[in-house]
Protein backbone atom coordinates (compact mmCIF):
# COMPACT_ATOMS: atom_id res chain seq x y z
CA UNK A 1 0.00 0.00 0.00
CA UNK A 2 0.88 3.79 -0.54
CA UNK A 3 1.01 4.96 3.31
CA UNK A 4 3.72 1.63 4.00
CA UNK A 5 6.19 2.84 1.06
CA UNK A 6 6.09 6.38 2.54
CA UNK A 7 6.74 5.09 5.66
CA UNK A 8 9.93 3.41 4.85
CA UNK A 9 8.03 -0.39 4.62
CA UNK A 10 6.63 -0.28 8.40
CA UNK A 11 2.87 -0.73 8.57
CA UNK A 12 1.46 2.40 10.19
CA UNK A 13 -2.19 2.64 11.24
CA UNK A 14 -5.40 4.71 10.96
CA UNK A 15 -8.55 5.70 12.22
CA UNK A 16 -11.60 6.31 9.67
CA UNK A 17 -14.64 7.44 11.29
CA UNK A 18 -17.91 9.24 10.95
CA UNK A 19 -20.48 11.08 13.11
CA UNK A 20 -24.01 11.38 13.56
CA UNK A 21 -24.01 14.45 11.09
CA UNK A 22 -22.78 12.73 8.40
CA UNK A 23 -19.10 13.90 8.68
CA UNK A 24 -16.31 11.68 7.58
CA UNK A 25 -12.89 11.88 9.16
CA UNK A 26 -9.68 10.10 8.91
CA UNK A 27 -6.79 10.05 12.35
CA UNK A 28 -3.24 9.14 11.06
CA UNK A 29 -0.06 8.46 12.51
CA UNK A 30 2.78 11.30 11.64
CA UNK A 31 6.37 11.02 12.42
CA UNK A 32 7.17 13.73 15.58
CA UNK A 33 9.62 16.16 13.75
CA UNK A 34 6.82 16.40 11.20
CA UNK A 35 4.30 16.59 13.64
CA UNK A 36 5.64 19.33 15.85
CA UNK A 37 6.40 21.34 12.50
CA UNK A 38 2.79 20.62 11.49
CA UNK A 39 1.54 21.84 14.91
CA UNK A 40 3.51 24.64 15.39
CA UNK A 41 2.42 25.87 11.25
CA UNK A 42 -1.36 25.42 12.14
CA UNK A 43 -0.99 27.46 15.27
CA UNK A 44 0.85 30.30 13.11
CA UNK A 45 -2.40 29.69 10.43
CA UNK A 46 -5.28 30.12 12.64
CA UNK A 47 -3.18 33.56 14.06
CA UNK A 48 -2.24 34.98 10.91
CA UNK A 49 -4.98 34.07 8.20
CA UNK A 50 -8.61 34.98 7.67
CA UNK A 51 -10.76 31.92 8.24
CA UNK A 52 -14.28 31.61 6.75
CA UNK A 53 -17.22 33.20 8.51
CA UNK A 54 -14.46 34.71 11.28
CA UNK A 55 -14.83 30.89 12.82
CA UNK A 56 -11.15 29.93 14.87
CA UNK A 57 -10.68 26.32 12.63
CA UNK A 58 -9.11 24.69 15.99
CA UNK A 59 -12.13 26.33 18.01
CA UNK A 60 -14.77 25.10 15.79
CA UNK A 61 -13.16 21.83 15.32
CA UNK A 62 -13.32 21.88 19.32
CA UNK A 63 -16.95 22.00 19.62
CA UNK A 64 -18.87 19.68 20.07
CA UNK A 65 -15.67 17.18 20.16
CA UNK A 66 -16.10 15.90 23.95
CA UNK A 67 -12.65 17.11 24.65
CA UNK A 68 -12.48 18.48 28.18
CA UNK A 69 -9.01 19.63 27.99
CA UNK A 70 -7.21 22.10 25.97
CA UNK A 71 -4.23 19.15 26.02
CA UNK A 72 -6.73 16.87 24.66
CA UNK A 73 -6.98 19.39 21.36
CA UNK A 74 -3.26 19.68 20.93
CA UNK A 75 -2.42 16.36 19.99
CA UNK A 76 -4.50 16.68 16.53
CA UNK A 77 -3.54 18.82 13.54
CA UNK A 78 -6.03 19.83 11.39
CA UNK A 79 -5.60 18.54 7.68
CA UNK A 80 -8.28 20.98 6.15
CA UNK A 81 -6.41 24.30 7.30
CA UNK A 82 -2.85 22.63 6.39
CA UNK A 83 -3.95 22.33 3.20
CA UNK A 84 -4.47 25.59 2.60
CA UNK A 85 -0.55 25.91 2.96
CA UNK A 86 -0.43 24.71 -0.35
CA UNK A 87 -2.45 27.00 -2.31
CA UNK A 88 -0.76 30.21 -0.74
CA UNK A 89 1.88 32.08 -2.43
CA UNK A 90 5.54 31.33 -2.45
CA UNK A 91 6.28 34.64 -0.31
CA UNK A 92 3.66 33.82 2.38
CA UNK A 93 5.04 30.30 2.74
CA UNK A 94 8.42 31.64 2.83
CA UNK A 95 6.90 33.59 5.62
CA UNK A 96 5.18 31.23 7.58
CA UNK A 97 7.84 28.57 6.84
CA UNK A 98 10.79 31.29 8.57
CA UNK A 99 8.89 32.30 11.62
CA UNK A 100 8.42 28.68 12.82
CA UNK A 101 12.41 27.94 11.86
CA UNK A 102 11.72 25.61 8.90
CA UNK A 103 11.50 26.01 4.96
CA UNK A 104 8.48 25.56 2.97
CA UNK A 105 10.17 22.36 0.83
CA UNK A 106 10.54 20.61 4.77
CA UNK A 107 6.74 21.84 5.21
CA UNK A 108 5.55 20.71 1.72
CA UNK A 109 7.30 17.19 2.10
CA UNK A 110 5.73 16.86 5.91
CA UNK A 111 2.24 17.86 4.24
CA UNK A 112 2.93 15.37 1.53
CA UNK A 113 3.82 12.58 4.36
CA UNK A 114 0.80 13.41 6.00
CA UNK A 115 -1.43 12.76 3.31
CA UNK A 116 -0.02 10.06 1.89
CA UNK A 117 -0.15 8.39 5.63
CA UNK A 118 -4.27 9.74 5.65
CA UNK A 119 -4.98 8.27 1.74
CA UNK A 120 -7.26 5.34 2.93
CA UNK A 121 -9.96 5.74 0.39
Amino acid sequence: PPAAAAAGGRRRHALLYSTLDGAIGCLAQVEEAAFRRLYFLSTKMVATMQHAAGLNPRGFRAQGSGATAEGELSQVIDGALLRRFVSLGSAAQERLARQIGTSPQQLLANLSEAEVASALL
